[in-house]
């Protein structure tokens, strides 16, 4: 079987600047979004659980994520748990057999989709990535950008399944820069990685990458948090999804 990629905006300077400070357990309070969250990651969801099992899991599952999000770098990408494990294979044979891991992924999928990124609407990659959209000569910056933001990183994401990567506003604007560099045969799926790219350098936002994501959750989750809705009317678009 094959998977599902998909690109989105993503509202980077508040993911620094607000989530990760709570994601870290630094600023806010994940107690309410824990408990969203559980109630459809839970199987059987949570209602049979009482209030004091509830208090525990919730605990517990915030105090997992708040030690793993310590783990990581300034860039919120580089986890210093994960280096000792070895290659990439190993860390991804590691962490696939993690309940805790697993849990975090899911969360931070959710968590990440509920505050700072917009499910809808989104560009369907397929298989790929962005790079088998367009012919890109490796001398090109835009190489080099695009190539980072289709590295999947194994932290974020379990069995091949959750966020896989994100870009800044600042290497999206070296994007924007260099973009007379994504050659392309007149196909649809590039020119509306186009329109994403220019909503996105207008309003000073990234992109963030997902695979297989649980989308029954996330397309009930508050849309135009990264643009205002009516930003979209004006657009004519063959190939990004607005709903499922």
């Amino acid at each position: 079987m094959g998977y599902w990629c998909t690109l989105h905006l993503f509202d980077e300077k508040k993911f620094y600047k607000e989530i990760v400070p709570t994601l870290k357990g630094e600023t806010g309070d994940l107690t309410a979004d824990c408990q969203e969250f559980l109630k459809s990651h839970v199987t059987g969801s949570t209602l049979h659980l009482s209030k004091q099992e509830l208090e525990k899991l919730v605990n517990e599952t915030i105090g997992n994520i708040v030690s793993i999000s310590n783990s990581f770098d300034k860039t919120f990408k580089i986890n210093s748990e994960h280096q000792k494990i070895g290659d990439y294979n190993d860390q991804i044979n590691f962490l696939n057999k993690s309940d805790i891991h697993y849990d975090f992924c899911k969360f931070f999928e959710f968590y990440i989709f509920k505050t700072c990124a917009d499910f809808f609407p989104h560009l369907p990659l397929g298989k790929g990535g962005v790079m088998r959209q367009f012919k890109l000569s490796p001398e090109t910056l835009s190489y080099s950008i695009i190539g980072e933001l289709d590295d999947w990183n194994p932290s974020f994401h379990y069995d091949g399944m959750g966020i896989t990567n994100w870009l800044t506003h600042e290497d999206l604007q070296y994007l924007y820069l260099d973009k007379e560099n994504l050659k392309h045969d007149d196909d649809s799926l590039a020119e509306d990685f186009f329109l994403l790219l220019e909503v996105a350098h207008t309003n000073q936002l990234g992109f963030i990458t997902g695979v297989d994501m649980r989308e029954n959750i996330l397309e009930l989750l508050p849309n135009n948090k990264t643009v205002k809705p009516e930003i979209w009317t004006l657009e004519n678009s063959s190939e990004l999804i607005w709903k499922r």
